[in-house]
């Protein structure tokens, strides 16, 4: 089973990446040039891969935005929990997990994904139902990163962090409740699988009951929340400070 992917960056990062087969390359034959139209040629050619010049309504017919270029791709190549934790023990590095609690949005899923890459997060775990799958909107969000994340679809959030508890990693919640740590006041510098939820609803009960630990992200202003994305990349960026990463 095949789809498209769309957008100059996601061809890029898709064809750099090399996890999943692509098919093909489909070019506008319209595309004016650019570097990167000669970055993505060039991968191409390097791996052998078809490319193919079209109309540019006929490439509207595959996909909307696409900057003149899409890609013919097969499965997203999910892994399971164990592989993020066997990942991280390859590193040398205590785990670095994200947990989504049913986060629906296409657009901060992408946004979050794209902020997971960054900080080299060692995989994230994405329930299958209720929530938003790894499609080529989600990919395009994240401005291609998705492709380079090791992500695990999970039948139940809190089994799997559980299991994840079960191999001594910590579960950190970020919701903004009286008995949440400020983020400064938290270790998090342990092996941390950090869970985000949902935009609106925040964490579950069950998924609240099932961390360690909650944090929150201080606020000066009038404000009593911060989008999804936007408190996943503050308390994303805090574990990596936290680690010594910078």
């Amino acid at each position: 089973m095949s789809e498209i992917l769309y957008g100059r960056n996601v061809a890029y990062e898709s064809l750099r990446a090399r996890r999943r087969h692509i098919h093909r390359v489909v070019l506008a034959e319209t595309v004016e040039p650019a570097a990167i139209i000669n970055k993505i040629k060039e991968l191409a050619a390097q791996l052998k891969i078809p490319v193919q010049s079209v109309a540019r309504q006929k490439l509207d017919g595959l996909a909307r935005d696409h900057q003149g270029v899409a890609l013919e791709v097969g499965n997203y190549p999910l892994v399971t929990p164990a592989d993020l934790l066997a990942r991280a023990k390859k590193l040398d590095e205590p785990p670095f997990i994200v947990a989504l609690d049913h986060l629906e949005d296409p657009h901060n899923l992408g946004a979050i994904l794209r902020t997971v890459e960054a900080v080299g997060a060692h995989g994230v775990l994405l329930p299958k139902q209720r929530s938003a799958g790894i499609t080529p909107a989600v990919v395009k969000a994240s401005a291609g990163a998705a492709e380079h994340i090791w992500i695990a679809q999970i039948p139940n959030l809190v089994r799997a962090l559980n299991d994840l508890k079960a191999a001594n990693v910590w579960i950190v919640g970020v919701e903004d409740v009286p008995e949440s740590l400020l983020y400064h006041q938290a270790n998090l510098n342990d092996a941390i699988a950090l869970v985000i939820g949902s935009e609106g609803r925040g964490l579950s009960r069950l998924v609240k009951e099932t961390c360690d630990f909650l944090v929150k992200l201080p606020m000066r202003g009038s404000i009593g929340s911060l989008n999804a994305s936007v408190a996943a990349g503050l308390a994303l960026y805090e574990v990596w400070r936290a680690r010594s990463f910078l």
